[in-house]
């Protein structure tokens, strides 16, 4: 039986105030053109998306609010999960006292049809966090709302989960048809280097989705975030010997989780956007100390997508999550519902500039979506999957722990519950290989990169909206790539881990066995060929070249492209153009991966490739062939590096004659 219900509202008779948005602080909009002006550098009119929150006694400097913001926890949530998101809701409530409320949002479960008949989730009048069951897992949460398109006032929220969310906890690697889905998964910026037209045109949207048309930019893909969160924490806990393979994954930690899932989703529906940036707020020392992530927050933000906080010594260990708001969020929410007494949105926006010219805090660093995703995104502080100040000491300690792990011999004792079968091995490796390409993709903005302020002219500090991260950071991070994110054997599996890697057997409409192109075994150098594509595709965008040339005006010492190129060809051919060994193979797909990325810049630049980067790669290309000539006329090379030396200097030979023929 399939039913359709409607729930209309008629909008306030007396508009609310509207709050002029301020770039500075992050809120969701509401947009108006003003075809009234005549001047001025913008038409458009934005408010800021916020409650009719009021003061019972607007002389008092803390009150109560006439009327406060309510959540209700549907019935729909297991029984063992309320009380988690509750206290997600709740944590709110700071925020709201530093705005001068007192009891402004209050977390209820809802009531049964004896308690009140009336209430019904799909009722406008009333907010609520909902659990969901599907089939596959789309948004895993999401905190749509509904605003008066005359002012921005928020009228209705409603906060849903997916049950997947929590299911998958542990088994992300059902979700994936091999490295490059899993990859673009985790890396919202390989889809705009690797996703094909008809990839992107099959890619389900918001806007296909009827719950959700039109609430795009209140969606929050958090169900990658969270699901390889928690199988990381998972692997991380089993691996020290804190958790029994053959029990639940725990319900404390679960909880802990849902807190900061449910704080988070809460948080767009009181008008705020993510803030990706915040997590460059926390002292990379003080990941670990509990007195003082309370507080300030494991990030500024609960608005970020942080990893999960996990100590390479476990004895050392704090959250793992943020146990509240932190300093950006209490910012955020007293410049929008402070109460102040002007008469129209000017004059109060006047009267609220000193809370928001405090944007040049540490504390209330803000870097949203389109400062993070896109190609154009440039402050290497404002990436998803991080922690603290000092994202590259982060990385390090992150691939540290993923390689103690792998390195104990112990993982399949640890994962695998006597009795029990071996495809838990599968799924950890593929969580600690994206671990660790997350961690040292982190080193990739850095290039090309500048540290950005959403400055005002008169903002305390002086700033300016951009600063080049100078090249020695940027050269750091290059070697970081080069040095570990390119030697084959830092990607390397033990063979007694990769011969324990067994496929799921079990044939169902979740798991088909005869999916075209499945491997049974564990396709390592299929991982490791798809994750250092990954970073020489990253490293070697168009974009982030163009950057680099640009950077060279900004500064005296700047970063020049051919150090790029120079690094990316030494380590990859000019010092190890005959691999030997046993991962000999593996290296050679390297030097594939990166020819092939050569070739495709002199004879078929991608769009808003430099004219500098498509002559660098002619030069390396006739670099390299010299290199792979003079490889040749060593003995006892093997047949296989014989052929694939052989076969490069044929493919650039025919690559540079093409580029002649067309043009370029």
């Amino acid at each position: 039986q399939v039913g359709v219900q409607y729930s209309i509202r008629k909008l306030p008779e007396e508009p609310w105030m509207p709050r002029l948005e301020d770039d500075r602080i992050g809120y969701f909009t509401t947009v108006h053109k003003d075809f009234e002006k005549l001047t001025g550098q913008n038409f458009m009119v934005q408010y800021a998306n916020r409650w009719r929150l009021e003061k019972k006694d607007p002389d008092a400097a803390m009150s109560e609010p006439k009327e406060p913001i309510v959540y209700y926890i549907d019935r729909t949530v297991p029984e063992q999960f309320a009380d988690c998101m509750m206290k997600g809701v709740e944590y709110w409530q700071k925020a709201f006292e530093a705005a001068g409320f007192k009891n402004a949002i209050i977390a209820k479960r809802a009531p049964t049809p004896e308690e009140d008949p009336e209430y019904d989730p799909e009722d406008a009048r009333y907010n609520t966090l909902r659990w969901n069951v599907s089939d596959q897992t789309l948004y895993s949460a999401i905190g749509p709302s509904r605003t008066d398109p005359r002012t921005g006032e928020i009228l209705d929220a409603d906060i849903l989960f997916e049950h997947n969310m929590v299911a998958n906890f542990g088994r992300t690697f059902r979700r994936y048809a091999g490295p490059r889905s899993a990859l673009m998964a985790m890396d919202p910026a390989l889809k705009e280097l690797w996703m094909t037209d008809e990839e992107k045109a099959a890619e389900v949207k918001i806007e296909d989705v009827p719950q959700l048309r039109g609430k795009a930019h209140t969606l929050c893909s958090i169900n990658d975030c969270m699901a390889e969160n928690m199988a990381f924490q998972n692997i991380a806990l089993l691996a020290a010997g804190e958790l029994d393979p053959r029990l639940e994954f725990p319900q404390d930690f679960v909880c802990e989780a849902l807190r900061f899932v449910a704080c988070h989703e809460v948080g767009h529906t009181l008008g705020l956007r993510h803030n990706f940036m915040s997590s460059g707020s926390t002292p990379f020392d003080r990941l670990n100390d509990k007195a003082h992530i309370e507080k300030i927050g494991m990030a500024a933000s609960i608005m970020d997508y942080p990893t999960v906080n996990v100590a390479r010594n476990s004895s050392e260990q704090g959250y793992y999550y943020s146990p509240g708001i932190g300093t950006y969020d209490i910012w955020a929410i007293k410049w929008g519902y402070s109460q102040v007494t002007g008469d129209t949105p000017e004059e109060q926006a006047e009267q609220l500039e000193p809370i928001a010219a405090e944007s040049y805090k540490k504390e209330h660093l803000y870097g949203t979506d389109y400062d993070t995703y896109p190609a154009g995104a440039l402050d290497p502080r404002s990436n998803i999957w991080d922690l603290s100040d000092d994202p590259l000491m982060w990385a390090n300690e992150r691939i540290g722990v993923c390689d103690d792990i792998i390195k104990s011999g112990k993982l399949v004792d640890r994962v695998v519950a006597d009795g029990g079968n071996y495809v838990p091995v599968r799924n950890s490796i593929v969580t600690l290989l994206l671990q660790k390409y997350t961690a040292t993709g982190m080193a990739v903005k850095y290039i090309g990169g500048q540290y950005t302020a959403r400055a005002h002219k008169g903002d305390p500090g002086g700033r300016l909206p951009l600063d080049p991260v100078p090249a020695s950071e940027q050269r750091k991070a290059l070697n970081m790539i080069v040095d570990y994110g390119l030697s084959v054997d830092n990607w390397v599996l033990p063979a007694d881990l990769l011969n324990s890697t067994m496929d799921d057997k079990q044939q169902h409409w979740q798991n088909n066995m005869y999916q075209r192109g499945r491997r049974f075994d564990f396709p390592m150098s299929d991982w490791i060929a798809a994750i250092q594509n990954a970073l020489v595709a990253r490293a070697m965008d168009p974009m982030l070249q163009r950057r680099v040339i640009e950077a060279q005006y900004k500064t005296d010492d700047g970063f020049k492209l051919s150090e790029l190129y120079n690094s990316l060809t030494r380590k990859i051919w000019t010092n190890n153009a005959t691999p030997r060994g046993k991962y000999a193979g593996l290296h050679r797909n390297l030097q594939r991966i990166y020819v092939q990325r050569l070739i495709s810049q002199v004879v078929t630049p991608p769009a808003g490739t430099p004219f500098d980067a498509v002559d660098l790669s002619r030069l390396h290309l006739r670099r390299i062939r010299g290199t792979a000539n003079t490889a040749l006329q060593r003995s006892g090379l093997s047949d296989e590096t014989n052929a694939h030396l052989m076969e490069t200097v044929a493919r650039i030979d025919r690559a540079l004659e093409a580029s002649r023929i067309t043009g370029f």
